[in-house]
C-alpha cells in the first residue's frame, strides 16, 4: 500500500512542488481459473493512468496525478498460462482490479503442440541438411579411394614392367 506525503501549508503557499515515483507492490491472488491482481491506487482517478499488455505478457501500468506531481510506472511479468486477450479491469476510485483468466489445460496443450511441430520441422529441415552433407562426403570419400587405387595400380603394373 501507498502512502501519501503530504506537503507543509508553508511549503504549498510557497509553490513547492513534490515529484513522486510510487513503487506499488501488487497483491496477487492465485485462483482456479484467474489470477486476481490488486494495485492500490488511492487518489489517483480512472483517467491518469492506463494498463497495458503486450503480446509476450509484460503488464505495465502508468499514470500521473497532476495534482502533487505523483507519477506510477509498473510493469511485471504474467504467468504462460495467463490468457492475455481477455484480462478484465475494474477500479473502484481506490482499488485496481486485474482479473487475468488462466488458460484451460486444452488451450495450454494446442499451444505446447504447435510449439513442438515447429521445432520438429526445423529439426527435420537441419537433419536433411546434415544427410545432404555426409551423403556428400561419402561420394566424394568413394571418388577419392578409387582414384587413389587407380594410381597405385598403375604405379605396380608400371614397376613390373620396367
Amino acid at each position: 500500500m501507498a502512502s501519501w506525503p503530504q506537503l507543509s501549508a508553508k511549503a504549498a503557499a510557497e509553490g513547492y512542488r513534490c515529484d513522486i515515483d510510487l513503487d506499488l507492490k501488487p497483491r496477487w491472488d492465485d485462483g482456479a481459473t484467474a489470477y486476481l491482481i490488486r494495485f492500490d491506487l488511492s487518489g489517483f482517478k480512472k483517467d491518469e493512468f492506463k494498463v497495458l499488455v503486450d503480446a509476450g505478457g509484460r503488464l505495465t501500468l502508468r499514470g500521473q496525478r497532476p495534482s502533487g506531481h505523483v507519477r506510477v510506472n509498473k510493469a511485471l511479468q504474467l504467468p504462460p498460462t495467463a490468457d492475455f486477450d481477455k484480462i478484465a479491469a475494474r477500479f473502484d476510485g481506490r482499488m485496481l482490479c486485474l482479473t487475468v483468466p488462466k488458460l484451460r489445460v486444452a488451450e495450454m496443450a494446442l499451444a505446447r503442440m504447435d510449439e513442438a511441430k515447429e521445432v520438429a520441422a526445423w529439426e527435420t529441415e537441419a537433419e536433411k541438411e546434415r544427410s545432404e552433407w555426409d551423403r556428400g562426403q561419402v561420394i566424394a570419400a568413394a571418388v577419392a579411394a578409387f582414384a587413389l587405387g587407380v594410381v597405385v595400380t598403375h604405379k605396380l603394373l608400371s614397376a613390373k614392367h620396367v
